[in-house]
Parts: structure tokens; C-alpha cells; sequence
């Protein structure tokens, strides 16, 4: 199964089962694709492996101890600076975006009690991990993007976050079969057609869909039916992640 919006809505559930109210205490960046957060959380240690890989992106609670460099790269040592101590309020997503948000509870330099925000783009290539601060604006990350050298957006320090553009649909605007139904009478195929339409929804998945219902990859209205029962089936199971702590 691919690494879409409905295993990262999976994952995010879990995360918030599991590590919510953790505090963390170590930060670790084994290579330039991958942090690891150390988290202490209801007397257990975790780890959260965070990789931008473009061919292996992923966000998982691992066992896995992994080598480190002598010297810890930059960006690791900021999200040291920022982070070690601070306490996960919050993980959610932006519908099925594969884009995670962790709201930590921290002090700043003055002892006040304020708002970080780790926002972790599973993207393929374009995957990043980025600090900001709890008025939107960026830190740092872990690449940087410019729009003078062609990004479609500026990933750099003092710069406001902003969301990707997407052309896509959100599976959770759609209110009822016949809207659904309206979006994807035309497409040519059930897999390529609806992964190509919405957010989140993989081909892999709808392939899976196909096989577990035993239908065939035809358009027609009796397997649009039943593809959109089984992914209302899948999301209902999925809690939605509320309360962002980003505003876009």
C-alpha cells in the first residue's frame, strides 16, 4: 500500500493515541533525509522517525536505533534549541493532505509559554520538515526552498508558511454520492480516475478497494456506489483530526 493521505491520516491517529502530551527529550538527525524525535510519553520512551526520503517518505514510531554523526548537522541542533522540553499538544492534518502538523508547548527565551510548530510535508520529492513559530512564520527546515531557483514556494527562515497549491479535491467536502458521482461519471478508470481527482486517495488504494468489493476497474454507477461507501467506511473510521494549531 502507498504512503498516501489515508495511511498518514492512520498514522496521525495513532501518534495522537499515543504520544499527545509527550515531552521531548532527545533530537537526533541521522542523515540529511530523516529527524528522529526522542518522546517521553505516560512513562514510556518512543521514537518518532521522520523521513523525507523522495522515494521512502514516511512517518512512523520505531525501535530502530540508527547511527549518528559526531557533530550534529544545523538544523538538528535548532530543533534542540527549540524543542527539547517542549510538549506535543496536538497532531493533525489538512484533510487527507500529506501534510502533518505537531503543536508543541514550549518556553521561549524570556520564560514565556508559547507555540512551535513542526510541519512535516510527506511530498515526495518536495518532502520537507519545517519549524515555525506560532505566528506562521518559519524558523527553519530542513531544505530550503526559493522561488528565484524555481520552488513554487519560499521555504526559507523569516518567511511566512504557506500551504502547497493543490488542483485536487478533498474527499471530506464531498456531502453525498451524487456530488461524487457528479466529479467522476467521466474518468476512465476507477483507479487512475479517482486517485488523479482527489487528495489523499492513492491508486494502490482504490485498487485494494476493487479487490476487496470484487468489482472491475469500469465507471459505471453501480461501482462508483460502491467505491464511495468503502471510503466513507475507511475516513469514518479514521477520527478527523480538529483544532489546528496553524492558521492558514
Amino acid at each position: 500500500m502507498a504512503f498516501d493521505g489515508v495511511i498518514t491520516k492512520s498514522i496521525v491517529t495513532e501518534l495522537n493515541n499515543t504520544i499527545i502530551n509527550g515531552k521531548i527529550n532527545k533530537v537526533f538527525e541521522p542523515n540529511k533525509n530523516e529527524i528522529i524525535l526522542g518522546i517521553y510519553s505516560n512513562g514510556k520512551n518512543y521514537a518518532l522517525n521522520i523521513v523525507i526520503s523522495a522515494n521512502n517518505y514516511r512517518l512512523n514510531l520505531t525501535n530502530n536505533s540508527k547511527p549518528n554523526p559526531s557533530t550534529a548537522p544545523n538544523f538538528c541542533m535548532l530543533l534542540r534549541k527549540h524543542l527539547i522540553g517542549a510538549k506535543i499538544k496536538n497532531i493533525s492534518m489538512n484533510g487527507l493532505e500529506r501534510i502533518i502538523t505537531i503543536c508543541f508547548q514550549c518556553y521561549n527565551e524570556l520564560n514565556d509559554l508559547t507555540e512551535k510548530n513542526l510541519i512535516i510535508e510527506l511530498m515526495g520529492k518536495h518532502s520537507n520538515i519545517i519549524l515555525t513559530n506560532e505566528s506562521n512564520t518559519i524558523i527553519d527546515s530542513l531544505r530550503h526552498l526559493d522561488t528565484s531557483t524555481g520552488s513554487i514556494r519560499d521555504i526559507m527562515p523569516a518567511r511566512k508558511y504557506i500551504l502547497p497549491e493543490t488542483t485536487k479535491l478533498d474527499i471530506y467536502s464531498i456531502s453525498s454520492f451524487d456530488e461524487f458521482y457528479n466529479y467522476t461519471k467521466s474518468i476512465d478508470t476507477l483507479n487512475t480516475g479517482i486517485s488523479n481527482l482527489f487528495n489523499g486517495l492513492s491508486k494502490s488504494f482504490i485498487d485494494c478497494a476493487i479487490s476487496i468489493l470484487q468489482i472491475d476497474n469500469t465507471v459505471n454507477l453501480d461501482n462508483l456506489q460502491k467505491i464511495y461507501n468503502y471510503i466513507l467506511k475507511v475516513l469514518n473510521n479514521i477520527p478527523k483530526s480538529e483544532n489546528l494549531c496553524v492558521k492558514f
